[in-house]
Protein backbone atom coordinates (compact mmCIF):
# COMPACT_ATOMS: atom_id res chain seq x y z
CA UNK A 1 0.00 0.00 0.00
CA UNK A 2 1.60 3.39 -0.71
CA UNK A 3 0.89 6.33 1.04
CA UNK A 4 2.33 9.50 0.80
CA UNK A 5 2.88 12.80 2.51
CA UNK A 6 3.21 16.25 0.88
CA UNK A 7 4.14 19.96 1.70
CA UNK A 8 6.19 22.51 2.14
CA UNK A 9 9.59 22.13 3.58
CA UNK A 10 9.81 21.61 7.62
CA UNK A 11 5.88 20.44 7.50
CA UNK A 12 7.00 17.66 9.42
CA UNK A 13 6.66 14.89 6.96
CA UNK A 14 9.77 13.09 7.80
CA UNK A 15 8.71 13.28 11.23
CA UNK A 16 5.54 12.07 10.92
CA UNK A 17 6.83 9.04 8.96
CA UNK A 18 9.13 8.06 11.54
CA UNK A 19 6.20 7.69 13.76
CA UNK A 20 3.67 6.06 11.68
CA UNK A 21 6.31 3.73 10.67
CA UNK A 22 7.48 2.43 14.43
CA UNK A 23 3.74 2.67 15.38
CA UNK A 24 3.09 -0.18 12.42
CA UNK A 25 5.81 -2.20 13.24
CA UNK A 26 5.31 -2.46 17.03
CA UNK A 27 1.49 -3.60 16.38
CA UNK A 28 2.96 -6.21 13.92
CA UNK A 29 2.74 -4.92 10.57
CA UNK A 30 5.38 -4.58 7.41
CA UNK A 31 6.27 -0.71 7.20
CA UNK A 32 8.63 1.10 5.18
CA UNK A 33 9.65 4.88 4.43
CA UNK A 34 10.82 6.13 1.23
CA UNK A 35 12.26 9.66 1.08
CA UNK A 36 14.44 11.63 -1.41
CA UNK A 37 18.38 11.72 -1.74
CA UNK A 38 19.14 8.35 -0.97
CA UNK A 39 20.07 6.55 -3.89
CA UNK A 40 23.18 7.19 -6.10
CA UNK A 41 21.08 9.72 -7.75
CA UNK A 42 19.61 11.42 -4.86
CA UNK A 43 23.02 11.45 -3.35
CA UNK A 44 24.37 13.48 -6.55
CA UNK A 45 21.24 15.26 -6.39
CA UNK A 46 21.20 16.24 -2.99
CA UNK A 47 25.15 17.67 -3.75
CA UNK A 48 24.12 20.23 -7.07
CA UNK A 49 21.54 21.36 -5.02
CA UNK A 50 23.41 22.68 -2.21
CA UNK A 51 26.03 23.79 -5.19
CA UNK A 52 23.08 25.35 -6.73
CA UNK A 53 23.70 23.88 -10.43
CA UNK A 54 20.36 22.50 -10.95
CA UNK A 55 17.83 24.31 -12.97
CA UNK A 56 13.96 23.49 -13.25
CA UNK A 57 14.28 21.16 -16.00
CA UNK A 58 17.03 19.15 -14.98
CA UNK A 59 15.33 19.21 -11.57
CA UNK A 60 12.04 17.34 -13.08
CA UNK A 61 14.36 14.63 -14.31
CA UNK A 62 16.15 14.01 -11.50
CA UNK A 63 13.68 13.65 -8.76
CA UNK A 64 11.83 11.39 -11.36
CA UNK A 65 15.21 9.50 -11.53
CA UNK A 66 15.80 9.10 -8.27
CA UNK A 67 12.08 8.07 -7.48
CA UNK A 68 12.20 5.80 -9.86
CA UNK A 69 15.13 3.85 -8.98
CA UNK A 70 12.63 3.82 -5.55
CA UNK A 71 10.20 2.25 -6.89
CA UNK A 72 12.35 -0.39 -9.12
CA UNK A 73 13.54 -1.68 -5.16
CA UNK A 74 9.94 -2.25 -4.51
CA UNK A 75 8.35 -5.52 -5.57
CA UNK A 76 4.81 -5.96 -6.15
CA UNK A 77 4.59 -8.09 -2.87
CA UNK A 78 5.75 -5.24 -1.13
CA UNK A 79 2.73 -3.50 -2.75
CA UNK A 80 0.33 -5.29 -1.38
CA UNK A 81 2.41 -6.44 2.25
CA UNK A 82 3.68 -3.78 3.28
CA UNK A 83 2.56 -0.15 4.44
CA UNK A 84 4.94 2.47 2.25
CA UNK A 85 5.32 5.34 3.41
CA UNK A 86 6.93 8.12 1.11
CA UNK A 87 8.33 11.52 2.07
CA UNK A 88 7.37 12.98 -1.28
CA UNK A 89 6.12 11.07 -4.59
CA UNK A 90 4.77 12.58 -8.01
CA UNK A 91 2.52 15.35 -6.24
CA UNK A 92 5.90 17.72 -4.95
CA UNK A 93 7.47 17.02 -7.89
CA UNK A 94 4.66 18.62 -9.63
CA UNK A 95 4.41 21.98 -7.28
CA UNK A 96 7.53 22.53 -6.99
CA UNK A 97 8.19 22.78 -10.71
CA UNK A 98 4.95 24.64 -11.09
CA UNK A 99 6.34 27.09 -8.76
CA UNK A 100 9.22 27.32 -10.66
CA UNK A 101 7.16 27.93 -13.64
CA UNK A 102 7.43 24.57 -15.65
CA UNK A 103 4.57 23.27 -17.36
CA UNK A 104 2.28 20.86 -14.99
CA UNK A 105 1.83 18.41 -18.05
CA UNK A 106 5.74 18.28 -18.78
CA UNK A 107 5.83 16.79 -15.56
CA UNK A 108 2.73 14.57 -15.20
CA UNK A 109 4.49 13.05 -18.56
CA UNK A 110 7.64 12.48 -17.05
CA UNK A 111 6.09 11.04 -13.66
CA UNK A 112 3.54 9.09 -15.59
CA UNK A 113 5.24 5.64 -15.20
CA UNK A 114 4.55 5.69 -11.43
CA UNK A 115 1.69 3.84 -9.84
CA UNK A 116 -0.88 5.99 -7.59
CA UNK A 117 -0.78 6.51 -3.89
CA UNK A 118 -3.92 4.36 -2.18
CA UNK A 119 -3.67 7.71 0.36
CA UNK A 120 -1.74 11.13 0.40
CA UNK A 121 -1.97 13.55 2.96
CA UNK A 122 -0.65 17.30 2.24
CA UNK A 123 0.57 18.69 5.60
CA UNK A 124 0.00 22.16 5.37
CA UNK A 125 1.86 25.04 6.96
CA UNK A 126 2.71 28.44 6.27
CA UNK A 127 5.62 29.70 3.68
CA UNK A 128 6.86 31.75 7.27
CA UNK A 129 6.15 29.01 9.24
CA UNK A 130 8.79 26.65 6.79
CA UNK A 131 11.51 29.07 6.73
CA UNK A 132 11.14 29.58 10.31
CA UNK A 133 11.63 25.96 11.02
CA UNK A 134 14.69 26.08 8.90
CA UNK A 135 17.65 25.25 11.22
CA UNK A 136 21.09 24.65 10.52
CA UNK A 137 21.39 21.06 11.06
CA UNK A 138 18.74 19.70 8.66
CA UNK A 139 19.66 19.77 4.84
CA UNK A 140 17.17 21.89 3.27
CA UNK A 141 17.58 24.04 0.05
CA UNK A 142 17.14 27.14 1.36
CA UNK A 143 13.71 28.86 0.04
CA UNK A 144 12.14 32.46 -0.04
CA UNK A 145 8.95 33.33 1.95
CA UNK A 146 7.84 34.20 -1.97
CA UNK A 147 9.05 30.85 -3.53
CA UNK A 148 7.20 29.14 -0.41
CA UNK A 149 4.16 30.86 -1.46
CA UNK A 150 3.99 29.65 -4.72
CA UNK A 151 4.48 26.24 -4.05
CA UNK A 152 1.58 26.21 -1.05
CA UNK A 153 -0.55 27.69 -4.07
CA UNK A 154 0.35 25.35 -6.88
CA UNK A 155 -0.42 22.15 -4.23
CA UNK A 156 -3.56 23.50 -3.70
CA UNK A 157 -4.33 23.66 -7.04
CA UNK A 158 -3.75 20.02 -7.36
CA UNK A 159 -4.92 18.48 -3.64
CA UNK A 160 -8.29 17.23 -5.55
CA UNK A 161 -6.46 15.50 -8.74
CA UNK A 162 -4.23 13.71 -6.60
CA UNK A 163 -6.72 12.87 -3.66
CA UNK A 164 -4.25 14.47 -0.96
CA UNK A 165 -6.15 15.02 2.34
CA UNK A 166 -5.75 18.36 3.64
CA UNK A 167 -4.13 18.16 7.32
CA UNK A 168 -3.40 21.36 9.28
CA UNK A 169 0.59 21.09 10.19
CA UNK A 170 0.43 24.31 12.31
CA UNK A 171 -0.87 21.59 15.04
CA UNK A 172 0.98 20.04 17.37
CA UNK A 173 2.77 16.85 15.62
CA UNK A 174 1.08 14.18 17.88
CA UNK A 175 -2.31 15.29 16.96
CA UNK A 176 -1.26 15.67 13.38
CA UNK A 177 -0.19 11.80 14.40
CA UNK A 178 -3.53 10.59 15.54
CA UNK A 179 -5.16 12.31 13.19
CA UNK A 180 -3.42 10.89 9.80
CA UNK A 181 -3.64 7.34 11.93
CA UNK A 182 -7.22 7.61 12.27
CA UNK A 183 -8.06 8.56 8.30
CA UNK A 184 -5.59 5.33 7.40
CA UNK A 185 -7.08 2.96 9.49
CA UNK A 186 -10.39 4.14 8.14
CA UNK A 187 -8.64 3.64 4.51
CA UNK A 188 -7.33 0.70 5.56
CA UNK A 189 -10.70 -0.95 6.25
CA UNK A 190 -12.80 0.51 4.11
CA UNK A 191 -10.69 -0.91 1.57
CA UNK A 192 -9.89 -4.43 2.57
CA UNK A 193 -6.29 -3.09 3.22
CA UNK A 194 -5.45 -5.48 5.91
CA UNK A 195 -1.83 -5.31 5.93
Amino acid sequence: MIVIFEGLDNCGKTTLVQMLKDYYINIGLDAEVSKEFETNIGIELKKMAIEGTLDSILKAYLFAADRYIRMKSISSDDLNNKILLFDRYVPSAIAYRMAEGVDKDFVLNINSVFPKADIGFFIDITPEESVNRNIDTKFNIKSSVEHLGKVRKAYSSILNENNLIYIDGMKPIEQIFNEVLQKLEEFRKNNAKRI
